[in-house]
This record gives structure tokens, C-alpha cells and sequence, in this order.
């Protein structure tokens, strides 16, 4: 088995993404492995919209509510936590700071939508899989 020494973990405090971190702890404990969480922040979409002080402050809430209790939960398995942020469309994001980071794995937690949703809307995890070259565990 291959040894991973810095797994990337997307978080956007949900339960999918916290049994995704539990995975990623069991695996870095097991390896003595670095975990980094990441929150996305979701920027504007539409040209002409501004992204304002409330709704900076709106997403830096979210973020801290993410990241927070992943830091404490991965602390008090006794494996290291590191953190990053980053804007935009999550699984391009999720994508490009795995591989600047030069990251060996990367753990996601799945939504579980299938069928026709996943089919029309996408998701994610599939974004992820399909774009990088990184080891993708994708947490059901």
C-alpha cells in the first residue's frame, strides 16, 4: 500500500464531509500522515455582482463552523491539522490546491445523490475524480 503523507480533505461542515474526515484520520494515523482541511467560499457567480463585507463575513462564518470542529476532531485523534481556503467553483478549487500542495490523496465525502440528479447536475466528488491524477477516496 502506498504511503500518504498529506491528504487534502474538502470540508464544508456537513456530515458527508466530516465522515470523509473520519476516514482521512484513520488513514493519516495509521501513516503518521498531515491532514489539511479545505473550505471553499462561494464567490458571486453572475458579472456585476459585488462581493460585499456581509456577505465576506456570511462565508468566513461558514468557513470557521467547517473548519473548527474538523481541527478539534482531528487534533483529538492524535493526528496533525492543517488548513486552507480558497473561492470559486469547489471542485476546481478542490483540484487546483491539491496539486499545488502537492498533496498525496484526497479524501471527499459523497453527497449520495444518484440517478438522474447526478446525471443533470454533476457533482463534486465526480468533478474531482475525473480532473486530477491524485488518489481520490470518495467516503459513502
Amino acid at each position: 500500500m502506498a504511503k500518504f503523507n498529506k491528504i487534502l480533505v474538502p470540508l464544508d461542515g456537513s456530515p458527508n464531509s466530516m465522515r470523509g474526515l473520519d476516514r482521512a484520520i484513520e488513514i493519516a494515523k495509521g501513516g503518521n500522515a498531515e491532514i489539511t482541511g479545505f473550505y471553499v467560499f462561494h464567490l458571486p457567480l453572475a458579472a456585476g455582482i459585488k462581493y460585499t463585507a456581509k456577505m465576506k463575513d456570511e462565508a468566513q462564518k461558514k468557513a470557521v463552523k467547517a473548519i473548527g470542529p474538523a481541527m478539534n476532531k482531528t487534533q483529538k485523534a492524535g493526528a496533525t491539522f492543517k488548513y486552507k481556503t480558497g473561492g470559486g467553483h469547489t471542485g476546481s478549487e478542490i483540484v487546483k490546491a491539491a496539486e499545488k500542495g502537492k498533496f498525496d490523496m484526497i479524501v471527499l465525502g459523497a453527497r449520495g445523490i444518484g440517478g438522474a440528479k447526478e446525471t443533470f447536475l454533476g457533482s463534486t466528488s465526480n468533478y474531482v475524480m475525473h480532473k486530477t491524477k491524485i488518489p481520490v477516496l470518495i467516503v459513502k
